[in-house]
């Protein structure tokens, strides 16, 4: 966590730069607050202002977005006595941030959000506990109502569910389990593929932000099409040697078989790319222990989900990593 550190007084540099030894972060100079907030509020996943709230207040209030982008902002007295999680409590993660900075200076962490209040889940911490996406933030605050007055409330975490006409009071949680398996023709033009994955998406993946590696076979790991996409995605590329694909029995795959190719397994000597790709790089992402030509993760740990989908000398699959959540 990026951590920016602010105060106006000596009293208060002191209590920042003990802060700062146990979690280091930025310590920003008294002069020019306003400036160096607002630097700061892109930057930093948290402000720690060791200064009156008020004053906070004023500065943070034109440059709010929304929970699921302003960073987290800790309020404190010179003293330490009182650490105030005042914005980002849950997704930004100032409630947790607060409670460690009161263990540093003795004080008293103070949370206002009314589920830690009353001791209920918080779906919104239990969203980034677990990796997982709201897709529809505004049903949070229903969810929450429902929550705190004792109600019963439906929570759908799938990541291929498509959300339904009416459903504005259920939240949507989406898991960032999928794996994209990718093959294509050699010096394929990155403009085609990213036209066949936006294809591809609009009909098998509501929400891309659930694919957390593109996976490809070792022949193709140079190809600029697919060093582009998993680029843009802003997500690792995972290489799977033909070593791997040859010892995989593509019958027993969880939701396979796999599909066999004749002609792939003659142009690359192995008779899968996408499909056979997205599952071991899925099942050894499940397992933890992910390296290039060797897969140790379960063979349940992972399961191919949509077979694979041809455009034009591009295919893609995807496969879907075991996830277990904790609510």
């Amino acid at each position: 966590m990026k951590i920016g550190y602010f105060a106006l007084t000596e009293q208060g540099f002191e209590l920042v730069n003990r802060l700062n030894e146990q979690w280091p972060g930025e310590v920003f100079p008294k002069s020019g607050l306003k400036q160096h907030m607002e630097e700061a509020w892109s930057r930093m996943d948290a402000l720690v202002c060791v200064m009156a709230a008020g004053i906070v207040v004023r500065h943070i209030g034109p440059l709010l977005q929304g929970k699921d982008k302003d960073p987290a902002v800790i309020v404190m007295d010179t003293r330490g006595q009182w650490v105030i999680s005042l914005l980002s409590g849950h997704l930004g993660g100032a409630n947790a941030l607060a409670a460690r900075l009161a263990s540093v200076t003795g004080g008293h962490p103070v949370v206002t959000t009314a589920t830690d209040v009353e001791g209920i889940v918080a779906f919104d911490e239990a969203a980034k506990t677990n990796q997982l996406l709201i897709e529809n933030l505004p049903a949070l605050k229903y969810v929450s109502g429902s929550l705190l007055n004792k109600e019963e409330v439906n929570v759908v975490i799938d990541p291929f569910y498509e959300i339904e006409a009416g459903g504005e009071r259920t939240l949507y949680l989406r898991p960032q389990t999928l794996v994209l398996g990718v093959g294509c023709k050699k010096g394929m033009e990155p403009e085609r593929m990213m036209e066949a994955f936006r294809k591809f998406t609009e009909t098998y993946v509501p929400d891309i932000r659930c694919i957390r590696a593109v996976a490809t076979v070792d022949k193709k790991s140079g190809e600029a099409a697919i060093l582009h996409l998993a680029e843009r995605l802003e997500v690792p590329l995972m290489i799977i040697s033909r070593k791997m694909i040859g010892n995989l029995d593509f019958q027993t795959v969880p939701g396979g078989p796999l599909e066999f190719s004749a002609f792939v397994e003659k142009t690359l000597g192995v008779g899968s790319v996408a499909e056979a790709s997205a599952y071991l790089a899925a099942r050894s992402m499940a397992g933890g222990a992910y390296e290039t030509g060797r897969c140790v993760a379960e063979k349940e740990a992972a399961r191919l989900k949509i077979r694979k989908q041809k455009y034009e000398g591009i295919t893609f699959a995807v496969a879907e990593m075991k996830q277990t959540i904790a609510i």
